[in-house]
C-alpha cells in the first residue's frame, strides 16, 4: 500500500460555470503538473466529456469518469464510477430530466470536447438546473451503477446537502463527504470526520489554475477505481469502529 495523491472533483468546459480553457489535454497537463495521480472529472448534470478526458491521459495519470448531479433540492451530490459506461448510464438519465436551453438565452456554452480540445457540439439541456433525482435518488441512482456518492462541499452555505436539507439524512448512505478548499484551508476539514464518514477534499475546480490545490491522499495497492473504494470503505469502518 502506498499514498496516491488525488483531485476527485474537476469540471470541464462542459459545465456551464466552468472556463473555455478546461479542455481535456490542459486539464491533464495541469494535473500531472501539480503532481496528482488521480482525478474525477465530474460536470454538473453530464458525463459527455468523461471519456475523451481518459483518452487524453493516455494512461500518464488515472482518470475516474464521475457527475455532479444537481438534485431536486438543489444540492450538488458527487458520483464517481468504475467505467465510462456506467457514468455514462446515469449521466443519460440525468440529463434528460433536464429542459432545454432558451434560444439566445445562454449560461455558458457548454462544450462537448474530443480528446485533443476540439469542440464537437454544444450540449443543449440547461445543465445548471435541478434535475429530477431527489438525493436519495441521486444516491440510489449512483449506487445502482456501482458507483462511489459523496455529498459535494458540504461546509458551502448554498448547492450543499447540508445548506438545503439542514442535516445528512439519516436514510441516505453516503460513501463520504467532501469539504471544499475554503473549509480545508481554515482547517475544518477534521470537524466533519464527527458525521462518521470519510471526509474529502477536491479543488473543485472551474479553471487549470484551480487544479490540485486541494487533494485527498489514498492509500492503495493500485491506482484505480477499486482501489479508490476500498480505501473509502476502510476509513469508513475505522471511524465507525472508533
Amino acid at each position: 500500500m502506498k499514498p496516491f495523491s488525488a483531485d476527485l472533483h474537476i469540471h470541464t468546459a462542459l459545465s456551464p460555470c466552468a472556463d473555455d480553457d478546461m479542455t481535456p489535454p490542459a486539464i491533464i497537463e495541469a494535473a500531472i503538473k501539480a503532481g496528482l495521480q488521480i482525478i474525477a472529472i465530474c460536470d454538473h448534470n453530464s458525463t459527455e466529456n468523461t471519456a475523451a478526458v481518459q483518452m487524453a491521459a493516455q494512461n500518464e495519470i488515472t482518470v475516474i469518469p464521475g457527475i455532479e448531479i444537481t438534485s431536486s433540492e438543489e444540492a450538488h451530490i458527487l458520483g464517481l464510477f468504475e467505467t465510462t459506461e456506467a457514468a455514462d448510464a446515469v449521466g443519460h438519465l440525468v440529463v434528460s430530466s433536464l429542459p432545454n436551453a432558451h434560444p439566445g438565452k445562454p449560461r455558458g456554452r457548454q462544450i462537448v470536447m474530443n480528446e485533443h480540445g476540439r469542440p464537437l457540439c454544444i450540449e443543449p439541456h440547461r445543465l445548471f438546473l435541478a434535475s429530477k433525482y431527489s438525493v436519495a435518488g441521486a444516491v440510489d441512482l449512483i449506487h445502482n451503477h456501482g458507483g462511489i456518492a459523496i455529498p459535494s462541499h458540504v461546509d458551502r452555505p448554498s448547492f450543499s446537502v447540508l445548506s438545503q436539507l439542514g442535516l445528512l439524512p439519516p436514510d441516505v448512505l453516503f460513501d463520504a463527504i467532501e469539504v471544499s478548499p475554503t473549509a480545508h484551508r481554515a482547517g475544518r476539514s477534521d470537524a466533519y470526520e464527527s458525521t462518521g464518514y470519510p471526509v474529502v477534499v477536491s479543488s473543485d475546480s472551474h479553471f487549470l489554475t484551480e487544479i490540485g490545490c486541494c487533494r485527498t491522499f489514498f492509500s492503495m495497492d493500485v491506482c484505480s477505481f477499486a482501489g479508490l473504494k476500498q480505501a473509502i470503505h476502510q476509513r469508513r469502518q475505522q471511524i465507525l469502529n472508533g
